[in-house]
């Protein structure tokens, strides 16, 4: 078993072991290792079985690094993991996955690298020989870094954003690099105007298992979990029970479902998850009842659902639940729906949303009186309202209104005409109390 041919060993000894390292790029990259964290290492050629996962600091990662070391999870848990070193050549009957874009460990192989797919992203990699893949190696997103000293043989090679340097490549299938000039046109990816979605050549969708990957980013979904991505490979026939439990785990998979799999149990069982998945869902399975329901569970499901259902009550039933103003079609704007949307909002109401022809003094009181007010000095200036007769108008409303005013819009002015109302009310000199800072700062010291 290839647990025994892996070992931890401290920074301190590969620094020892092997002090050329030292000078490499990405060794040590922010300094900030420590002497007594860990490396994972291999003295001599590896032979494995399975995936190989380079993302050591995440928690399903975790768990299969214990289970590779016979360690207690609790052990891994406690330590650092900086890097991976194999001294020799890496073969693996499975992908060698570094699925986290953002960062990850370095790694250093001193031999060659045989797998079926290599997926790279926040890495540091140096391979010093060859990379020999059965079906993809793809580097994708810009904080990592991939150098290979020989030959990337494998039928498709795909560099998306991100810093890959090699000596040779040999890709009898399909090459793409958004970094050089060297890839052929057809194999160059469109732009989708209504998705705002870059699309994967053609060239490379007719080389994959599923007709229905249209981005790297699926691509490299299908990679990160150790999938058979081409059709010449013959890979095992999916079932319903896969896809539901690939579905389960990320609602984004619904779109990748073939036709005679995708259920309205699955689509519904997508939609239980979160709102997003209603693009992915059958035209035929979206009906006026379900996106009722979904923006009756939350209004920011508003952004989602087809034109040909959005009407005048939903846009309510979306404010009601909560959502943005943004998110609503402006033809059925009015001001009673605005202050709904402002009611029942979970963040502060954002006036700048409000079209001009909407802007009214009534409008920007009720808008104050439900939050902060932000921008109202802006908005008032812009649409040629007196903010002053404003904020008299919400006091006017209501000594309680006065923590929305002297919190946000505190002036002289404000506090002679709140003054003039309520200085005769018990509850006026608790909120000068509350504000006492604010008085003096202005020297309004005959109100304390």
């Amino acid at each position: 078993m290839q647990t025994s041919n892996f070992k931890l060993i401290t920074i301190k000894e590969i620094k020892s072991q092997f002090p050329f390292l030292i000078d490499h790029e990405g060794f040590d990259y922010f300094e900030e290792w420590q002497d007594e964290d860990f490396f994972l290492m291999a003295e001599s050629d590896i032979s494995f079985d399975g995936n190989f996962y380079l993302d050591l600091y995440e928690e399903k990662e975790k768990k299969w690094l214990a289970n590779l070391l016979n360690l207690p999870i609790k052990k891994i848990e406690e330590i650092r993991i900086e890097g991976i070193l194999i001294n020799g050549n890496f073969s693996t009957s499975g992908s060698i996955i570094n699925a986290e874009g953002d960062y990850g460990p370095y790694i250093f192989i001193s031999g060659n690298v045989t797998c079926q797919s290599l997926l790279l992203g926040g890495a540091y990699v140096e391979i010093k020989g060859n990379v020999e893949a059965k079906e993809v190696v793809m580097t994708y997103y810009n904080h990592g870094n991939f150098n290979c000293s020989d030959i990337i043989n494998s039928p498709v090679f795909v560099v998306n954003d991100h810093n890959t340097t090699f000596a040779e490549r040999k890709n009898d299938l399909f090459y793409y690099n958004d970094r050089n000039n060297d890839s052929d046109p057809k194999n160059e990816c469109s732009y989708d105007d209504e998705t705002d979605e870059e699309i994967i050549s053609n060239e490379l969708r007719k080389l994959l298992d599923n007709p229905l990957i249209e981005s790297f980013e699926e691509l490299e979904r299908e990679l990160a979990m150790g999938e058979l991505i081409l059709k010449q490979n013959n890979p095992p026939a999916k079932t319903y029970e896969y896809w539901r439990a690939r579905v389960l785990v990320n609602y984004r998979d619904l779109k990748l479902v073939p036709k005679e799999f995708k259920t309205e149990e699955l689509c519904n069982l997508a939609l239980n998850i979160t709102y997003h998945a209603l693009p992915f869902v059958n035209q035929d399975f979206i009906t006026s009842e379900l996106c009722e329901k979904l923006v009756d569970k939350d209004g920011f499901a508003i952004q989602v659902i087809p034109d040909e259902f959005i009407t005048k009550e939903l846009c309510f039933k979306a404010a009601e639940s909560g959502t943005m103003l943004r998110l609503i079609p402006s033809a059925y704007y009015s001001e009673e729906l605005i202050l709904l949307v402002f009611k029942n909002g979970k963040h502060q109401p954002d006036i700048n949303d409000v079209p001009s022809e909407f802007i009214t003094a009534n409008l920007l009181e009720e808008y104050v009186k439900i939050g902060k007010g932000l921008w109202l000095d802006k908005t008032c200036k812009e649409n040629g309202i007196d903010k002053l007769q404003v904020l008299k108008q919400v006091i006017d409303s209501g000594i309680q209104y006065l923590d929305n005013v002297f919190g946000n819009h505190f002036s002289k002015e404000i506090v002679e005409y709140a003054f003039s109302i309520y200085k005769n009310q018990e509850d006026w000199n608790n909120y000068v109390g509350k504000y006492k800072v604010k008085f003096e700062r202005l020297g309004l010291n005959e109100y304390l």
